[in-house]
């Protein structure tokens, strides 16, 4: 019967361009029907699940948590580094060096941190997504951008925590610890 149809499926041949028939069904088909193509059907779709439920929002919180707990991390791996090495930071401030280059020389261990943490974290990652792809059906998988994304997050948040960490370097004066 009558607004018993959600979906309709319109199959083409395989090498046939859609958007000239997308076009044309939009112009004959009144105007309680939405007529997408399958990248824009994709795209809806996507966007319903990340904006329109809560699995969107818990997802986005747990991202969140993940890079807040993730700095905590990185800064008392990089304090404890820098306070366990403060006396030759400090020698090295009266030398002559800035702490501008012992700003560099900290954040060149967040970097290292970084990308000893992203390679296998990405690693499981991409485990992860075929696991849960395969035991749930459901179209996920690790995307470029998705991948890049999460390495510019994880060295940013080396980077914030080198930033924090630093503070007690830039306080030390040598004279105090010799």
């Amino acid at each position: 019967g009558r607004g018993l149809v959600d979906i309709g499926v319109v199959q083409l041949q395989p090498g046939v361009d859609p958007d000239p028939l997308v076009r044309q069904m939009r112009a004959l088909l009144p105007e309680d029907v939405r007529v997408l193509s399958r990248a824009e059907f994709i795209d809806m779709e996507q966007t319903y699940w990340e904006e329109g439920t809560a699995i969107g929002f818990i997802f986005g919180l747990g991202v969140g948590m993940g890079f807040i707990v993730g700095i905590v991390i990185v800064y008392q791996i990089l304090y404890t580094d820098v306070s366990d090495h403060l006396a030759e930071y400090a020698t090295l401030k009266a030398m002559g060096y800035t702490d501008t280059y012992l700003l560099g020389v900290v954040f060149q261990e967040a970097l290292l941190l970084a990308g000893l943490g992203y390679i296998p974290a990405f690693a499981l990652s991409v485990l992860l997504y075929d696991l849960t792809a395969n035991a749930t059906l459901l179209p996920i998988a690790m995307t470029f951008n998705r991948a890049v994304l999460v390495l510019g997050l994880a060295v940013s948040m080396c980077f914030i925590s080198g930033a924090i960490a630093v503070r007690r370097l830039r306080a030390a004066d040598p004279a105090d610890i010799f």
